[in-house]
């Protein structure tokens, strides 16, 4: 990452920090309850060239590095469609069918189709371990956070 780009870089930690954070509107849940906890094993990569290579490497090397997340930020903007095709191509491939991805579109804010979109600088594409969400999942169903009523639709 170049050094114009470290701006960024922060300000999607304290978007990722804020995931973290308890939310009255959640009932003192916060959106994304893991997200601080595993923050020293999230990625932050800013991308300043392509689509296809980056998050194809990401997909490669979460497990191998050991990482819970790799957050890829597109401060170029590219067509928020581009980004969310070649991400479903990939995903359809054999071998990244442990792979979750999160594509968040800037231009949105709240809730859509079940990701929460408050980050309005640029799209980002959230990888992760589909066994490992899964467990995060099925803990936060035993402790009651998808049975309660919130303000966030």
């Amino acid at each position: 990452m170049t050094k114009q780009y470290r701006w960024l870089e922060l300000k999607i930690e304290t978007y990722i920090n804020d995931l973290g954070k308890p939310n009255p509107k959640l009932n003192g849940w916060a959106i994304c309850p893991f997200a601080r906890t595993y923050r020293d094993k999230t990625k932050i990569v800013i991308v300043e060239k392509g689509i296809k290579t980056p998050v194809e490497t990401a997909f490669s090397m979460l497990d191998p590095l050991g990482l819970q997340a790799v957050v890829l930020a597109f401060p170029k903007k590219p067509r928020h469609s581009q980004i969310v095709s070649i991400v479903d191509d990939l995903l359809n491939l054999p071998q990244f069918d442990h792979i979750e991805c999160l594509v968040s579109n800037h231009k949105l804010k709240g809730l859509w189709r079940g990701v929460y979109t408050g980050f309005d600088i640029c799209d980002l594409v959230i990888v992760q371990n589909q066994q490992k969400l899964y467990w995060a999942r099925q803990n936060l169903k035993k402790r009651g956070y998808y049975n309660q009523k919130n303000e966030l639709g």
